[in-house]
């Protein structure tokens, strides 16, 4: 059961993990067109073409039919009772934040037998598309995969247009399947792509599920299974994630930073450094030390930094500024401030004021600026280190900027305290009159 429930939280990281990157690493006319686009794969091409198809389901009006009759047998009790506990579980996973009411929700789904299954998918067949339903509807879907995950993919397609549920729903499905047989979602994927020209976006997500298994299984057969499908896009990316999580040896991690030489995405390295600290921070710099080329080691080495400081911010600023050359001192010394300043900034400035040999104002002033919208009140506190008024009176804009979307008392008692208040004013004045016009 902990390994279901960690299965299910993980489920929700990679969502939130989709969320963020295929829009950002996706160009403006790419999103357009996902978002444009229709289903382009049918239930009856999933089950006709893949050699992997499962039953003697061969149509997407059969599935639905079929998925009909067995519900339909369920007597009018099971219909209500299946109903009730739909909603108490829809309750229960209210936005996906509260980890125990998901996994309560994930307990009694998997209480479901496969007739309670056909039932609900049944019943949420007309409102698949609403947005409250995703969550609900991958972990049902999840956990028909147990047994039949060619045709929990096919209610997808049958289903589901939002292109948000399609991707969520496709991951909670694929990720059981992988874990059952990696192999054959290996080959799903394959056969997917194939068909539609290598472009298959909607589907590219549920490489991390299918690579973490299939390294799990082979490591060096998984290497040679990504170079296969390796097109440029964001699939090398997503499934060299999959794998770097899913190592546990030195000599594994640097195989696949050998290997990534072999897939042009800069970006690769970065994904397994990332696992890597996360795993041992020690052995990811012994094998950066190896790297020949200076300007690929500096890079590296900003990558363990941004990920050693989140959990041991000051080890790894100490190491980070111990590579320094005297004249990159501060250089150095402004990426850990900035970098440090989104978690805790109070930690970062007493850190600093053990290095003398770097500019304190300088650096000072870049951990204020970075901290004012997040740390707004410690900006405040610690106002007085600059004694750059041109600085300060910046500062003091931004502060006031801050405190005044949520509190306008507040905003204007930091003005009538402040030591530059004449100046303040003037500039938040003509702020006013710009924004006016």
């Amino acid at each position: 059961m902990n390994k279901q429930l960690g299965l299910l939280w993980g489920l929700s990281l990679l969502i939130t993990f989709y969320l963020g990157f295929s829009y950002h690493s996706l160009s403006s006319a790419q999103q357009d067109d996902i978002k444009a686009q229709n289903s382009t794969v049918t239930a009856l091409k999933l089950l006709e073409n893949n050699p992997l198809a499962q039953g003697s389901i061969t149509t997407s009006d059969q599935i639905k039919n079929a998925i009909n009759k067995r519900a339909n047998k369920a007597p009018a009790t099971k219909t209500t009772n299946i109903t009730q506990s739909l909603a108490e579980i829809k309750s229960l996973l209210g936005n996906g934040m509260d980890m125990a009411g998901s996994a309560k929700a994930y307990i009694m789904i998997s209480a479901f037998s496969e007739q309670d299954l056909l039932l609900s998918l049944e019943q949420l067949e007309n409102t698949a598309n609403q947005p409250g339903n995703t969550s609900l509807l991958s972990l049902l879907l999840s956990k028909y995969a147990e047994k039949s995950p060619q045709e929990s993919l096919a209610y997808i397609d049958h289903h589901l247009t939002s292109v948000q549920s399609k991707v969520a729903a496709t991951m909670s499905v694929v990720a059981v399947w992988a874990r059952n047989d990696a192999l054959a979602s290996y080959d799903w994927f394959v056969n997917q792509n194939n068909d539609n020209g290598g472009t298959f976006t909607n589907n590219k997500m549920a490489l991390y599920a299918i690579f973490s298994e299939l390294t799990k299984q082979d490591f060096h057969g998984a290497i040679d299974k990504l170079i296969d499908i390796s097109d440029g896009s964001g699939n090398n990316y997503i499934a060299v994630h999959g794998m770097a999580t899913a190592l546990t040896t030195k000599d594994e991690f640097a195989e696949l930073m050998d290997r990534t030489h072999e897939l042009v995405d800069r970006r690769l390295k970065d994904s397994v450094i990332n696992s890597w600290v996360t795993r041992s921070p020690q052995e990811a710099i012994e094998w950066i030390e190896t790297v020949d080329d200076t300007e690929e080691k500096t890079k590296l080495q900003e990558g363990v930094l941004s990920n050693w400081m989140i959990s041991e911010p000051a080890k790894a600023a100490n190491w980070y500024l111990s590579n320094a050359e005297p004249t990159e001192k501060q250089s150095y010394a402004d990426k850990i401030i900035d970098k440090w300043s989104y978690n805790n900034p109070k930690t970062a400035l007493d850190w600093l004021s053990q290095h003398p040999e770097i500019d304190q104002e300088k650096s000072t002033t870049i951990l204020l600026k970075s901290s004012v919208y997040r740390n707004t009140d410690f900006v405040i506190n610690n106002l007085n280190l600059l004694s750059d008024d041109k600085d300060k009176l910046d500062l003091s804009i931004s502060i006031h900027r801050a405190l005044n979307r949520n509190n306008k008392t507040k905003a204007a008692e930091f003005v009538a305290q402040s030591t530059i208040k004449e100046a303040l004013e003037k500039k938040i004045m003509r702020h006013k009159s710009y924004n006016a016009n």
